[in-house]
């Protein structure tokens, strides 16, 4: 197999829509105001230059945002999962979530209105962990089902937090099935990052709530006059990838950056929906074995479907090689770069860039000398073992 595979999004039409407005500029500065109002459990990641790495694989500018620093969850869901479980409990409420702050949502007033409450995610890690973090933040209780094989340290991060883990026998995509189905039947205040099987305005919150990682990376960019060229971004389900893409469309737009999707061959979800080419969102079936478990998601989120099908330049698939090069880079940078600490589903960007940049391919990328690339390290070493036996020990060179 091809340790990368393109196809061209023939879709692509650059038409907003109803989702690329859940991401306006009104809607993302809200969105940013809520997680500010956090206080010390806020923090604005850093991005990261690697300029000798650019100029060693012949592109102008690389940039990285580093979340392997946000908050002490080391990954980007902090805040998807903060957001999202503050909306669920203002709808409770009756209240907009621009109308209230997070003290308040921890104050022992709204704990007495809303009582003893459940929230229930399926998540290889990240995404548990961020609702787990915020449920305990309000005085509530979260249970978060896992798939197999899921390694400890994602299942004490979650424990650590008061949430309580049930390591299945399935996928991450069995495991939204099963938090949909016994969430109706317990009363369960359900969290999924998709909109597959779940609540569309659950996932919507979620989606919306990583928005601030991008508004972040926008803001720093433009601070420094910058403007990218490409920005490359790794999909699960998509709600990441459309989130970003849909913070830079409001942003930039007519004048966007070119959008592309990333994703392991073995659950390449966006790369075979461009490959059937009927303008809907395929599902792919099986393992989804990946090193990288955050984006060992088969079935797409519709509502990123949305946006990516109409945005997106093209769809990446790549060898768990590129993912397993991209943390060794980041690790090991050249002189005068930062380090940064990512992990598996963080890295994936770092070595598809600088091993396309050795490829035919990085011609109709339109990859050369005057580019400026974006990439989100989307998490740190949330699997410590992994990550050393990576990085260290060259585990999954190919």
């Amino acid at each position: 197999m091809s340790i990368i595979k393109y196809i061209k999004n023939s879709r692509k039409n650059n038409q907003l829509n109803a989702e690329t407005e859940i991401f306006s500029k009104v809607n993302t500065e809200k969105i940013h105001t809520f997680h500010q109002s956090m206080g010390v459990a806020y923090n604005v990641t850093p991005l990261e230059e690697l300029s000798k790495l650019a100029k060693f694989i012949g592109v102008k500018s690389v940039f990285v945002k580093d979340e392997s620093k946000r908050g002490n969850l080391k990954a980007f869901k902090l805040l998807g999962g903060a957001y999202s479980v503050a909306s669920s409990i203002c709808k409770k409420l009756g209240l907009d979530i621009s109308e209230v702050n997070f003290d308040y949502l921890k104050s022992t007033e709204v704990k007495e209105k809303l009582g003893d409450l459940t929230f229930a995610a399926a998540s290889d890690g990240n995404h548990g962990k961020s609702v787990a973090w915020a449920a305990n933040e309000f005085n509530q209780s979260s249970i978060v089902y896992m798939p197999k094989g899921t390694v400890k340290d994602r299942i004490t991060a979650i424990e650590e937090l008061n949430g309580t883990v049930i390591v299945t026998d399935m996928t991450y995509d069995g495991c939204v099935s099963e938090v949909t189905k016994l969430g109706k039947v317990k009363g369960w205040e359900i969290i999924l990052d998709t909109a597959a099987e779940g609540d569309p305005e659950v996932a919507t919150w979620v989606m919306q709530g990583y928005a601030t990682m991008a508004y972040e990376a926008y803001n720093q960019l433009k601070d420094n006059d910058v403007t990218p060229t490409h920005i490359f971004l790794q999909a699960g389900v998509g709600s990441m990838a459309a989130s970003a893409m849909g913070v830079f469309i409001n942003f930039t737009y007519p004048n966007c950056p070119k959008f592309y999707t990333l994703e392991p061959h073995q659950a390449c979800c966006y790369y075979k929906s461009g490959l059937e080419n009927d303008g809907t969102a395929k599902s792919v079936e099986g393992d989804l074995d990946s090193i990288s478990a955050g984006l060992s998601c088969g079935v797409p989120n519709p509502i990123s479907w949305e946006i990516i099908r109409n945005f997106a330049e093209g769809f990446i698939s790549c060898d768990d090689t590129m993912a397993a090069n991209g943390m060794r880079i980041l690790a090991n940078p050249l002189a005068g770069d930062k380090a940064v600490i990512s992990g598996e589903s963080g890295a994936i960007g770092a070595g598809f860039i600088e091993a396309v940049m050795k490829d035919k391919l990085k011609d109709e990328l339109g990859l050369n000398q005057d580019s400026v690339v974006l990439l989100f390290s989307t998490e740190g070493n949330t699997d410590t073992v992994n990550y050393r036996e990576i990085v260290w020990y060259g585990k999954y060179s190919g």
